[in-house]
């Protein structure tokens, strides 16, 4: 399948979309320990959405600026990335079509470089991993506090090429598909900026540094017993369940609070050589409906520990993975194992909105699931990493 180019001159409205931080009201990122090698990774996510009746070309990638606010009140110095395109070029977008949504992200880490925590945050890209820091924003010098962040969309000027959804004309030639592509002059109108929204970096507490309080509310990554064992590939080729991995909430206000376990966990993994891997769910099926036993309801004083399901299996002959449930039909899993080291955490994240009276599929919700979404703790929390041994058989 190839592209064929088609040129429109026309001018297309640019300024008509909104940006809006699609995050929870509660951002609380873990420092990492001040250790060589030892990383952090983060992310923010931007909606995009067109409440216009005219289809809107917008660059996904390349083209979020990062704006932070530190706890005194001052924006904080920021690094450009080397070679940043600024003013006039060519540029490849999405076009966001009348009362759509679209979003984007911009992945980063908190590391230490010299004694000194950098938040790092780089340009949306299809690039893999490791973040290419020439490509990256940085703001140094940060520490524990309250941040404001939000992200600018410079309108840009010259050559925007992107696919229209609503008129895509597929032309066959032998035995090759060719999609049109529109090819626009566009002049820039400003800016766009989305609102401020804050996080939170937090140190553990000082009496243990696997957790993380927010709001009288602690958060452990929870292994009680950090020697795993690879299984013998030959005498144990299944997967082995294993429940000792997972996080303790400890509610040290006043007041009482339902926490959710649907879907609200997803594990990060530092390997042995220092490389981090982002946990994301693959789903085969899909639980839609909330039960009571999604819910815990820790009170005043009281912690609640949650295990997701765990596994340890061979994969493929030589591919030795760890695997994590999300409890509704996804599953993470991290492969090509080895003995060795390793660190990991969860990132705790529940955004369930007690104003919504249906479900997912639009069935009313009952009374009891009303009355549990009044008391649930919302907000996102990234835990600090935790050791664990992966030993031989």
């Amino acid at each position: 399948m190839t592209s064929q180019e088609s040129n429109n001159s026309n001018k297309i409205k640019q300024d008509g979309l909104q940006l809006k931080i699609r995050e929870p009201q509660i951002i609380a990122l873990s420092i990492p320990e001040n250790k060589p090698g030892v990383t952090a990774p983060l992310s923010f996510t931007v909606s995009v959405t067109n409440p216009t009746q005219t289809p809107i070309p917008f660059i996904l990638y390349d083209a979020l600026i990062p704006e932070i606010i530190g706890p005194d009140g001052q924006a904080l110095h920021r690094k450009e990335p080397i070679n940043r395109q600024v003013g006039s070029g060519e540029y490849r977008a999405t076009l966001v079509i009348p009362e759509q949504q679209i979003v984007t992200s911009l992945e980063g880490r908190l590391s230490w470089q010299n004694n000194v925590l950098q938040l790092i945050l780089h340009r949306a890209t299809y690039d893999e991993p490791p973040i290419d820091l020439d490509k990256s924003w940085s703001f140094d010098t940060v520490g524990p506090g309250e941040y404001q962040i939000r992200f600018i969309y410079e309108n840009p000027t010259g050559t925007i090429s992107y696919f229209n959804p609503l008129t895509f004309a597929f032309l066959q030639t032998g035995q090759e598909t060719i999609i049109e592509e529109t090819i626009i002059e566009v002049t820039g109108t400003g800016e766009l900026t989305t609102p401020f929204a804050n996080f939170r970096l937090l140190t553990p507490v000082e009496d243990d540094k696997n957790v993380v309080e927010v709001d009288g509310i602690r958060f452990e990554t929870f292994i009680p017993k950090p020697f795993l064992t690879v299984i013998n590939r030959n005498k144990s080729p299944k997967p082995e369940n294993y429940s000792q991995i997972g996080m303790r909430i400890t509610n040290n206000t006043l007041t009482p609070f339902y926490f959710s376990f649907y879907g609200t966990f997803t594990p990060d993994l530092v390997t042995p050589d220092g490389q981090v891997l982002r946990g994301g769910y693959n789903n085969d099926w899909t639980r839609w409906q909330l039960e009571k036993s999604d819910f815990l309801l820790v009170t005043p004083g009281k912690s609640a520990t949650f295990f997701p399901s765990t596994s340890l299996y061979w994969r493929k002959l030589d591919q030795f993975s760890l695997g994590f449930s999300n409890e509704y039909g996804g599953w993470c899993s991290f492969d090509s194992l080895k003995p060795g080291i390793y660190q990991l955490r969860f990132r705790y994240e529940s955004t369930m909105d007690s104003t919504h009276k249906t479900d997912f599929i639009g069935d009313p919700l009952e009374d009891w699931l009303i009355e549990i979404m009044k008391k649930v703790w919302t907000g996102r929390v990234d835990t600090p990493f935790v050791e664990f041994h992966l030993t031989p058989p």
